[in-house]
């Protein structure tokens, strides 16, 4: 009792590769922010990374899965998944609209250098600009979802559609890259500006 049993240990191999797929991807997106996704070849990669080229070929094999993993990892920085879950359980409508913005702050601060790559992947790559439109239209309905949860908390004759809406729009990235990078505002100074504007736009 209290054993774990060998068939539930991870094999040693298989720890390897995933430790060596991280390394490739941490490297690739270093290099995908500093060159261009379009204009860095994976040898460019592998040389980063400080791993052969069939390496990078072996574990991912093309461009975009390694793209797809750069994401993986940065939503992970930013515990989206952890942030979606604890919304939905907020009964309180200013505590769900305050933490869909530490939500936003906390995803456009971790992913500065990946969102400008996804944009201009996808201005080069149908592949890519495919995946990033899937991407964005799952956190769209994340949010409408969340909006949807305190329709009856909404200013009267405002309907949940519309004020998914306006969450949707103030939640952009660009709209945090023009405050942040642009008017240099602190992170913590948007996430409370966007918490503030949402609770006297959408409730009484």
């Amino acid at each position: 009792m209290g054993k774990v049993k060998s068939a539930e240990r991870i094999p040693y191999r298989t720890l390897q590769a995933l430790e060596t797929k991280r390394r490739i991807a941490r490297a690739a997106r270093k290099v995908f922010a500093e060159h261009g996704y379009a204009t860095s070849s994976l040898e460019v990669v592998a040389n980063e990374a400080g791993v052969a080229p069939r390496t990078v070929y072996s574990s991912f094999g093309a461009k975009k899965p390694i793209l797809a993993a750069i994401c993986d990892e940065w939503l992970a920085e930013a515990d989206i998944a952890g942030f979606a879950r604890r919304i939905v359980e907020a009964t309180d409508p200013r505590v769900r609209l305050a933490l869909i913005a530490e939500l936003n702050r906390r995803q456009w601060e971790a992913g500065q250098d990946v969102v400008p790559m996804l944009e201009a992947a996808a201005a080069s790559d149908a592949e890519v600009a495919k995946m990033l439109a899937e991407w964005k239209e799952r956190r769209a309905g994340m949010l409408r979802e969340a909006v949807k949860g305190i329709r009856s908390h909404l200013r009267q004759r405002l309907t949940w559609q519309v004020a998914a809406a306006a969450v949707r729009a103030l939640s952009a990235a660009e709209l945090y890259s023009e405050l942040v990078r642009g008017e240099k505002w602190a992170p913590a100074r948007y996430e409370a500006w966007l918490t503030e504007l949402m609770v006297a736009q959408l409730l009484p």
